[in-house]
C-alpha cells in the first residue's frame, strides 16, 4: 500500500522536488481503524508533511486505500539497532484490507480543511488534518478481509478469538479498514460486560468538523497514549454533541493499541448506585467498599460521564475524588464529560474543580452545515438507505442544535418512506418535517408526559409511577422518545423525571420506538401526531 502511495506522491505535478525529498524521511509504522500512523526523523519533516505535503498525502491515500485515512505523524528518533531497510519496511506495509479496499474502486468522503495540531507528548506526536474532499456516494461497502459485509470491527480483546488476528507492524496491533455500522439510521449500542464501553463508538465513527476537531485529536492523543500531558481530560459541551461517543472511543482504542489494559465506562449515575449499594453492603463487613475502590482505583484509564450530576452528593464527591487522587498520582489516564466547564460546576468543592483544570479542558459545539452534511451522509451509507443529496442539505439546514436533532430527523423521513413504499426525495422529506421547521417553542418534559397521557387517556401518574401493563408502557415509551428527541435533557435527567427510572430504560425506550417507528404505522402516527400537538399546543 505505501509503495503506491509513495509512486502517487512521486509523480505529482503539484509537488516540487525539495517536496518530494521529504518522502524519503517517512517510515509506516501501522493502521489503525482510519487512521496510519507515520514516522519521521525530525521536527521539520513533520511540519513539511502537515504543511505543504498535506493535501497530496491525504488524496493519494484515499486514492490508494478507497477510503479517508487520517495520517497520525509520529517523531522517532534514528538508532543504530533499526537496521532493516526502508524497502524492508515498506514491503511489509501491506494490509490485506486495504488491498481490497483498493480494488473495489470506490473512494469515501474527505474531511473539512484544518490546522495540523501537535500534541505535546513524547515521542512526538501529531495529526495532520484532511482537506476538502467531495463526498461520492458508495455503490458498494467497502469489506474487510475478515469481517462480512455490513458489520463494524469492533474493539479487538485479549479473549476474542472469533476473527482474524489483526496485521502488526513492528510487533503493534492495528485495526483494519471497516465501515461502521448504523443499522435503521441509529448507531446501535453494543456494551461491553466488563468496560462498559459501547464497542461501536469509535474514532471511526466520529464525524471530525471545525465544531469538534480539536477534541477529537486530543482524545486520539490521550487514546494512544502520548497525551500524558492532558491527564485529566475534560470535556464538556451541551447534550446531544458526542461527548460521550468521544469517551468510549478512547477506551476501544486504548484497547486496540494494549488489550492487556484495564479501561472502565461510567457514568454518574452508575457510579453513585454503585457506591451507595457497597455503603448499604458494608454494614456486614467491609468487603463491598474494598472491592470498590479495587474497581475503580485499579484501573489504568477511567472513563467518567456526566459528571456534573455528581454535585452536591457530599459522600460520593468524596469517594470520587480520593478515586480521583489514587489514578492520578499512578499516572493512570482520567477522562471526564460534562455539560459545563470544570470552573463552573455547582456543588463541587473546590479541591476537585482545581484537580479538573490542572489538565486539560476542551468544547464541542454544534456542527457546522458541512459537518451536519457529513453526518447525514456517514448514517444514511452505513444503513443501506439512498438519500438524495438535496434531502440531506435539507435536513442540515433545518436542524442545527444537535447530531440527535439530525438521528431524529433522518429516522423520521426514512420511516415515511419505508412505511409507504415511497423512494426519499425532497418534497416528501419537507411534508414530513414541515412541523418541526414552523415554530421555536420551548417543550418541558412536564408537558410531554401530561400530552400523551392525555392522548392516551392515561393519567401523568400513569407515566411517571411503577405501572406496566402493556398500554401504560408504550405510552411511557413513547413519552421517554419524546424527551429525547424534543429536549436537550440527559437520558439521566429523562430517567429522573419518569419516576427515577435509570437511564438504560430511557435508552432502551428510545431504541425500541425509533425501531418501530419505521414498522409499524401505528406507532409512527402516535409520535407524529403528539410532535405536532406538542409543537403546535403546548400544555397552558
Amino acid at each position: 500500500m505505501w509503495d503506491s502511495v509513495l509512486q502517487i506522491l512521486r509523480t505529482s505535478n503539484t509537488l516540487t522536488a525539495r517536496d518530494k525529498g521529504w518522502l524519503e524521511d517517512i517510515s509506516p509504522e501501522a493502521v489503525f481503524g482510519s487512521t496510519i500512523v507515520l514516522c519521521v526523523s525530525n521536527k521539520a519533516a513533520q511540519e513539511a508533511i502537515q504543511d505543504t505535503l498535506n493535501g497530496s498525502l491525504l488524496d493519494a491515500l484515499q486514492t490508494v486505500s478507497g477510503t479517508a485515512m487520517f495520517p497520525a505523524i509520529k517523531i522517532v528518533k534514528p538508532t543504530n539497532a533499526a537496521g532493516q531497510s526502508k524497502a524492508g519496511t515498506e514491503q511489509a506495509f501491506q494490509p490485506e484490507t486495504a488491498r481490497a479496499a483498493q480494488d473495489s474502486g470506490d473512494s469515501q468522503q474527505g474531511e473539512e480543511p484544518s490546522n495540523a495540531i501537535s500534541a505535546a507528548s513524547s515521542p512526538e506526536f501529531s495529526l495532520a488534518e484532511p482537506v476538502v474532499a467531495p463526498m461520492r456516494h458508495r455503490e458498494e461497502t467497502v469489506q474487510t478481509a475478515s469481517m462480512p459485509s455490513g458489520l463494524a470491527t469492533p474493539a479487538v480483546r485479549q479473549n476474542d478469538t472469533s476473527e482474524e488476528p489483526p496485521q502488526t507492524f513492528d510487533g503493534r496491533s492495528t485495526l483494519p479498514f471497516s465501515m461502521p455500522s448504523f443499522p435503521g439510521g441509529q448507531q446501535k449500542v453494543e456494551r461491553d460486560p466488563e468496560t462498559h464501553l459501547n464497542t461501536n463508538a469509535t474514532f471511526d465513527t466520529f464525524v471530525p468538523g471545525d465544531s469538534n476537531r480539536f477534541a477529537r485529536t486530543v482524545a486520539l492523543a490521550v487514546a494512544e497514549g502520548s497525551g500524558r500531558d492532558f491527564n485529566p481530560l475534560c470535556i464538556y459541551g451541551s447534550s446531544g454533541l458526542g461527548k460521550t461517543h468521544l469517551l468510549n472511543a478512547i477506551g476501544n482504542y486504548a484497547l486496540v493499541k494494549d488489550p492487556s489494559l484495564k479501561v472502565r465506562y461510567v457514568n454518574s449515575e452508575e457510579f453513585t448506585n454503585e457506591f451507595i449499594d457497597a455503603l448499604q453492603n458494608s454494614a456486614h463487613g467491609s468487603g463491598q467498599i474494598t472491592e470498590f475502590n479495587h474497581r475503580y482505583r485499579q484501573v489504568d484509564v477511567l472513563l467518567i460521564d456526566d459528571i456534573q450530576f455528581l454535585g452536591g452528593k457530599e459522600a460520593t464527591l468524596d469517594q470520587f475524588f480520593h478515586t480521583f487522587n489514587a489514578l492520578h498520582d499512578a499516572n493512570k489516564r482520567i477522562v471526564i464529560a460534562s455539560d459545563v466547564q470544570p470552573k463552573n460546576l455547582k456543588g463541587f468543592e473546590q479541591r476537585l474543580i482545581s484537580r479538573f483544570d490542572s489538565g486539560l479542558t476542551v468544547d464541542v459545539k454544534p456542527p457546522d452545515r458541512e459537518t451536519r452534511v457529513a453526518i447525514l451522509r456517514m448514517m444514511s451509507s452505513n444503513s443501506g438507505a439512498r438519500i438524495p443529496n438535496e434531502v440531506l442539505d435539507l435536513i442540515a439546514e433545518r436542524f442545527t442544535e444537535n447530531i440527535r436533532e439530525l438521528e431524529g430527523a433522518l429516522t423520521r423521513v426514512t420511516a415515511v418512506a419505508s412505511l409507504n413504499g415511497q423512494n426519499v426525495t425532497k418534497s416528501l422529506a419537507e411534508q414530513t418535517l414541515q412541523d418541526f421547521f414552523t415554530t421555536d417553542v420551548e417543550i418541558k418534559p412536564t408537558d410531554i408526559i401530561t400530552q400523551v397521557a392525555q392522548y392516551f387517556h392515561l393519567t401523568f401518574d400513569d407515566l411517571v409511577g411503577r405501572t406496566r401493563t402493556k398500554n401504560i408502557a408504550l405510552a411511557r415509551q413513547i413519552a421517554m422518545y419524546l424527551g429525547r428527541e424534543m429536549t436537550s435533557m440527559s437520558l439521566v435527567d429523562i430517567g429522573e423525571v419518569f419516576g427515577g427510572r435509570d437511564h438504560t430504560t430511557v435508552m432502551h425506550a428510545y431504541t425500541r420506538i425509533s425501531g418501530e417507528m419505521q414498522e409499524k404505522r401505528e406507532i409512527y402516527n402516535y409520535v407524529m401526531e403528539l410532535t405536532v400537538r406538542l409543537k403546535q399546543h403546548p400544555i397552558e
